[in-house]
C-alpha cells in the first residue's frame, strides 16, 4: 500500500538532506559548509583529496558557487512542488491543481538536470586546474 502524501514528500526531504538541503532561509548561504556536504561527489580514484571551499582559488570557486547556487534553485523548487502536491491532495484532485502540480514538477525535473549539468562543468573546472600536475624538472 503506497504512503500517504506527506510520507512519500518526507522520503524526498531525507534524501535531499544528505547532500545539504535546507528549508529556505533568509540567511546567506554557507558556502564553505554546504560544499563540504558536496565536495564528496567529486572524488575519484585519479582526484583522492577534493580541495576545501577555501582552498580553491577564484576559478574553481566560481564553478562550485554555480554548483551550489543551482543546488539550492532545485531546492526552492522542491519545495514549491511540495505545496503544490498538498494542494492537490488537501484541496481535492481538479484539473488545474493536476495541471499545476505537474509545471511545478517539471520545473523541479528541469533544476535537478541543471545541477547535473553544473557537475559536469565543475569538472571539467578541476581537470584543468585542481587536477593538474605540476611540471617536473626539464
Amino acid at each position: 500500500m503506497p504512503g500517504s502524501p506527506q510520507s512519500l514528500i518526507d522520503g524526498e526531504i531525507a534524501g535531499l538532506k544528505r547532500f545539504g538541503y535546507t528549508p529556505f532561509g533568509d540567511a546567506a548561504p554557507d558556502w564553505d559548509g554546504m560544499w563540504d556536504l558536496l565536495r564528496g561527489d567529486f572524488a575519484t580514484l585519479q582526484r583522492t583529496h577534493v580541495p576545501t571551499y577555501a582552498q580553491m582559488s577564484p576559478w574553481p570557486q566560481e564553478g562550485a558557487r554555480i554548483y551550489m547556487r543551482r543546488r539550492l534553485l532545485a531546492d526552492r523548487l522542491f519545495e514549491e512542488c511540495q505545496e503544490l502536491y498538498r494542494r492537490l491532495h488537501g484541496d481535492g484532485i481538479s484539473t488545474e491543481r493536476v495541471e499545476a502540480y505537474a509545471l511545478g514538477r517539471d520545473a523541479y525535473e528541469e533544476a535537478v538536470l541543471d545541477f547535473g549539468k553544473a557537475r559536469e562543468m565543475l569538472e571539467d573546472v578541476f581537470a584543468r586546474t585542481v587536477d593538474r600536475v605540476p611540471a617536473g624538472p626539464a
